[in-house]
């Protein structure tokens, strides 16, 4: 495992700032063609607050949090990954299952804490986020060697 080095957090920085720049710009419309349909459900009232009421800088900063830390990882353990365009939708994805499929599968068979529709929507929105912020740092992060 290498150490982060001056080099590694200019590439982390600059590939941060895209993934998050890029996926703030893709979250509002996508939780909007995810989530409307359970927003105007009458069975689901009860689990989402009014649009007014929602305090934006909660899900903007786990989106930022989660972008940087991502990257941290990345560059942590890029070297037993593979590379470009096809590694990026392979760690995505695989990160995906292990984060939010498999816990969900698990919970839900336990518990019946929400609608499970609504869970399976939740998981794919954010699979989808990390799939694209794998992508991003995934992709030309050895061109500058």
């Amino acid at each position: 495992m290498n150490s982060l080095n001056a080099e590694k957090w200019n590439r982390i920085l600059v590939r941060f700032l895209l993934a998050f720049s890029f996926w703030e710009a893709v979250s509002i419309p996508l939780r909007m063609l995810f989530f409307s349909k359970f927003y105007f459900d009458p069975n689901f009232k009860g689990i989402f607050v009014p649009i007014t009421d929602v305090f934006w800088l909660a899900p903007v900063f786990s989106d930022l949090v989660f972008t940087l830390s991502f990257g941290v990882l990345y560059s942590l353990i890029k070297d037993s990954l593979p590379q470009g365009l096809v590694g990026g939708f392979l760690v995505g994805i695989l990160v995906s299952i292990i984060g939010y499929v498999s816990p969900m599968l698990w919970t839900l068979s336990l518990t019946n804490f929400a609608p499970s529709i609504l869970v399976w929507v939740w998981v794919a929105y954010y699979a989808i986020f990390t799939t694209v912020t794998a992508v991003i740092y995934s992709v030309g992060w050895n061109s500058e060697d």
